[in-house]
């Protein structure tokens, strides 16, 4: 702690020392400008040049002469324009665009420009503007010197500063008027924090090379003095001092250190580490690692062997579980494999029994009623062919079954096209089942009614898209003749879709217009999410006595 506090107070030393440095550098600067102000206050003394005369010309021009380090003098009315000039190419010029006369305006005092590209003279200069002011306050126009930034630039090189040291002129907006080494001073000094009356900090140069820095106005606050040094060789005997500090308690910790650690290694810290790598070894599923714990203390010996018999219990739980879930898997493959067997007995009976039927009606009867089977067989022959039973690719099996409907009641019509749009999404049987029941019998109603015989084919689309909101929407469309609104009440198909749309907690509707085709949809949570997944696998929809089973 007295080292840390003894570096915050030679770096504070250092820093203040540096601010003095900075602002001595720009005492050369300050006398030019400071010039240029008293110049001004003594012409503006004089009748002439306040009133703006005939000789007000002549005045400015006798003051410029024998000043080296100034480019011009001018006299500006009121409005910002040059009434009268030391260079003649400045008379009837316009400033008022420029940020000193707005400052100039409502300053009392003399006030300092950043650099500045002078349009009579054309050379780089800082100007100075001294308002006018009547004795009533009210603003006159005001005096202008322009200070020649080669001067300068000669002066700031001239000064004899520390070596390896940086010092720039720059103005408020970030623009190094001037400096010893631009590169630096532009990496350093061009950050809009620098503009603070005695800022201090650390920067880097574009190699990365640490400086501490310092700044100060020259006037005003447009022009800015900065001073730096590399942070090393500023700051050394501080580092040198605080590592005194710290040397001598350094090695005494060491040392304590040292004792302490052969000891605790010896004794704890590899028996900690090795039974960290064995409990390791028993997360990643390698249970046959036994603790070799020879010559460890007895409290290891004994965490070690409880550590083993944890694996042992472990691996023969895993054991049991695996087996489990492996019959558990064999099981629902086979009860889908045989449920898919028996429907399509069931297919089989209700085909042989529909050839020994005269009735058309009857024929058709069975016929539909087949391909109702048909949906629940090929609902449990994918759950047996898929690696998860419990989940269904809705996509295919919407696919499957707009082909298998196609072929078993579309199949002698080459004029009716099929077309499938559907995404990608998993569901439960639970979902599967009303979906693929919903499918059939939309399908059988479009192939049925849409395209009677001597009308022409047409399309039938499916489409399986998000609804918005986690709904998803099913519909089957087709472009064929349509029917009435009470055809469409009196349809069991009807009855039977809204039955899939309450089991799927979700909404269906027929929509046709006679002449124009018929839509059945339906809009059902979509599967994809987890929480309305489960709310419709786990409720149960009651029974509607008015309204025809569904299951066995």
């Amino acid at each position: 702690m007295q080292g840390l506090d003894s570096a915050r107070r030679e770096t504070a030393d250092t820093r203040e020392h540096l601010a003095q440095t900075a602002r001595a550098a720009a005492r050369p600067e300050q006398n030019i400008l400071g010039a240029g102000e008293q110049i001004l206050r003594a012409l503006a003394n004089m009748s002439d040049v306040r009133n703006a005369t005939p000789a007000c010309n002549q005045e400015l021009a006798d003051a410029l002469h024998g000043l080296s380090f100034f480019t011009n003098i001018t006299r500006l009315d009121s409005d910002g324009n040059v009434v009268c000039s030391a260079v003649p190419a400045a008379r009837g010029m316009n400033v008022r665009a420029q940020a000193i006369w707005r400052e100039a305006r409502t300053s009392p005092a003399f006030v300092v420009s950043g650099e500045l590209q002078s349009p009579a003279t054309h050379q780089r200069v800082v100007a100075g503007m001294l308002p006018l002011r009547d004795s009533q306050g009210r603003f006159l126009g005001a005096l202008a010197i322009g200070v020649d930034v080669r001067w300068l630039d000669y002066m700031v090189r001239a000064d004899k500063l520390p070596a390896g040291s940086v010092v720039a002129l720059f103005d408020r907006h970030g623009h190094i008027i001037t400096s010893s080494r631009p590169l630096i001073a532009k990496a350093l000094f061009a950050r809009p924090e620098m503009f603070a009356t005695d800022a201090s900090g650390s920067a880097k140069d574009a190699s990365g090379d640490s400086w501490t820095y310092a700044t100060a106005p020259v006037v005003g606050e447009n022009v800015f003095v900065g001073f730096a040094m590399r942070e090393w060789s500023l700051l050394a005997p501080t580092y040198v001092n605080v590592g005194a500090d710290f040397i001598i308690p350094l090695i005494l910790i060491l040392f304590t250190w040292a004792a302490v650690w052969i000891v605790s290694e010896r004794q704890l810290t590899r028996w900690i580490v090795y039974l960290r790598r064995i409990s390791e070894a028993y997360r990643g599923g390698h249970y046959t690692i036994r603790p070799a714990l020879d010559g460890a203390p007895t409290e290891f010996r004994l965490l070690g062997e409880a550590l083993a018999d944890m694996a042992d219990s472990i691996q023969e739980r895993d054991r049991n579980l695996r087996e489990a879930v492996a019959q558990k898997t064999m099981l629902v493959r086979e009860v889908h494999h045989r449920v898919k067997n028996n429907l399509q007995i069931v297919m089989s009976l209700l085909s042989l029994q529909a050839g020994r039927l005269k009735d058309p009606a009857a024929q058709e009867a069975l016929r539909q009623a087949r391909a109702r089977i048909n949906a629940l067989a090929l609902v449990h022959r994918i759950l047996y062919e898929i690696e998860d039973q419990n989940r269904v690719d809705i996509k295919r099996l919407v696919e499957d079954l707009a082909i298998q409907t196609h072929e078993g009641f579309g199949g002698d019509r080459s004029d009716i096209r099929i077309q499938v749009d559907a995404v990608q999404r998993m569901a439960s049987g639970d979902v599967a089942v009303p979906l693929a029941l919903f499918t059939v019998e939309a399908l059988t109603n479009a192939f049925k009614h849409a395209f009677p015989p001597g009308r022409g084919g047409g399309t039938v689309s499916v489409s399986l898209q998000p609804a918005g909101d986690g709904q998803l929407r099913l519909a089957v469309e087709d472009d064929g003749v349509g029917f009435a609104q009470d055809e469409l009440e009196a349809s069991i198909g009807t009855q039977l879709i809204r039955t899939f749309g309450q089991q799927l907690h979700g909404k269906s509707t027929v929509r046709a217009v006679k002449g124009k085709g018929a839509v059945s949809e339906i809009i059902f949570p979509d599967p994809q999410d987890d929480a309305l997944q489960s709310e419709t696998s786990d409720a149960s929809v009651p029974p509607d006595p008015n309204q025809v089973p569904l299951t066995a």
